[in-house]
């Protein structure tokens, strides 16, 4: 990458590179330019600021280790079998972001956590409306379940559980899952 022209692209798989190797403390304009070889400016010309840059590299991180994984639809997989793949996989990447992305982290401005914070929120709308399509699609869902179970509802009552479960450090969630597979489908 050693010319002056450079894509965000580029930039963007040099800084995943810098955050994922030494932190998100360590992913700097600066240090980013002198990693591509450009001038601060170019960086500029892609990032308006650096929580633009730290939002955009912790985005491209849960894409390619989450979301790109379950972002299509199996119609051939069940609501509760891909809750389970989903809360293993988060188990593992959440456990690799705190120990090597977040390393040094109490030294990030305000704004950047902000901002990251922000995406979070974002992220894990677009994960909840992604149960919410993979609910719909499961035909071997009970149609007799009681009043108050809608699809919106399950989805959100799952997927507060799955995060609660990860927040406090549950390496899976059996009883939730198991409830589910019981209320949900026929023995």
């Amino acid at each position: 990458m050693a010319s002056s022209v450079i894509s965000c692209d580029e930039l963007l798989e040099e800084a995943y590179r810098i955050a994922d190797a030494r932190g998100l403390s360590a992913l700097s304009i600066r240090s980013l330019a002198q990693a591509c070889h450009v001038s601060v400016g170019t960086i500029y010309n892609h990032f308006a600021s650096k929580d633009k840059l730290t939002t955009a590299t912790i985005e491209l991180f849960f894409r390619r280790s989450v979301f790109d994984g379950f972002c299509r639809l199996d119609v051939h997989k069940g609501f509760v079998d891909y809750c389970e793949d989903l809360y293993a996989s988060l188990v593992m990447v959440l456990d690799r972001f705190r120990r090597c992305w977040l390393k040094g982290a109490e030294v990030l401005p305000a704004a950047e956590k902000n901002a990251a914070h922000l995406r979070e929120q974002q992220i894990l709308n677009h994960a909840l409306r992604g149960l919410v399509e993979v609910y719909k699609n499961d035909a071997a869902i009970r149609t007799d379940l009681p009043v108050g179970f809608d699809t919106k509802r399950v989805c959100r009552f799952t997927f507060d559980n799955m995060l609660n479960a990860l927040h406090a450090g549950e390496s899976n969630c059996p009883i939730l899952f198991g409830l589910l597979r019981r209320t949900l489908y026929n023995a």
